[in-house]
């Protein structure tokens, strides 16, 4: 029995790690989730929002990140969108219009929302922190009209907006380091506005220093983090799904591996 254990085709260990993944992905089966102290924070501070109030999204992040930084992205929307937020959202990456228009185009429709007075997208613009320097000067500069050639000025959402500090929440969506490098020196701390951020996991320990510090006051870490905002506003979507399906796959691989040590131990005894 114990040589058996020690010789398991690969193959059958391959077929249950598969199932482990498939079985909740299709099956829709979620495991519980508790939501950690940062992503509590950011949900906290759309939660303090009005009715009204306008909150400015960055996206910064294109497709090999899309599995991790889209979910995130849905549910954030969707809880500024269901408590009457206006949402500007600007690309600072040239991969990302095209992934920021599909989930505005998502919400637009399940939120029945009138572009250019719920929302408005104003597309990409090369120049990283520079444009985030321009548009804690002039927001109209920046970004002179909007991504598809109309008038920042003409939009009822953005003619009011003229600077970083008329938005009452700033949100970046980042894959890579334009929170710390970008939005943090030249933007939270040059021009004080509430801020929060989602990022992939591998870059989410780079930033817990400025939670600490209060300079950023939420944060969702990868998948993970969109599950818990998912958990929050109750809203189940590929992050939960995706979690419990790695969450299945990872117990498999731990139980073999458990498996695996104590056949080889008691194997090694009899020899002995």
């Amino acid at each position: 029995m114990i040589q058996k254990l020690l010789d398991i085709d690969r193959r059958i260990i391959f077929v249950l790690v598969f199932l482990g993944v498939a079985v909740p992905l299709l099956a829709g089966i979620y495991l519980p989730i508790t939501p950690t102290d940062e992503v509590q924070d950011a949900y906290d501070q759309i939660e303090k929002l009005e009715a009204g109030d306008v909150a400015l999204m960055s996206f910064s992040f294109g497709a090999s990140t899309v599995p991790e930084m889209l979910p995130m992205a849905r549910a954030v929307l969707s809880h500024a969108f269901s408590r009457d937020i206006k949402v500007v959202a600007i690309c600072l990456w040239p991969e990302a219009p095209g992934i920021t228009q599909q989930v505005l185009d998502e919400m637009a429709a399940e939120f029945d929302l009138e572009y250019g007075v719920d929302y408005a997208f104003m597309g990409y613009k090369p120049g990283n922190f520079a444009v985030i320097l321009n548009m804690g000067q002039d927001f109209h500069s920046a970004f002179p009209q909007d991504n598809w050639g109309a008038a920042t000025g003409d939009l009822e959402l953005t003619r009011g907006l003229r600077t970083l500090r008329d938005f009452d929440f700033v949100f970046d969506f980042a894959a890579g380091d334009s929170m710390e490098f970008w939005w943090i020196p030249y933007g939270q701390e040059k021009f004080g506005f509430a801020f929060a951020g989602g990022c992939t996991a591998v870059m989410a320990p780079d930033l817990y220093p400025f939670l600490d510090s209060g300079q950023l006051k939420g944060l969702l870490g990868g998948l993970a983090g969109a599950a818990e905002y998912e958990t929050l506003v109750d809203r189940r979507g590929q992050a939960t799904k995706g979690m419990s399906a790695q969450s299945f796959a990872h117990l498999i691989i731990v139980l073999f591996v458990l498996i695996g040590n104590a056949a080889f131990f008691v194997s090694r005894r009899q020899g002995s």
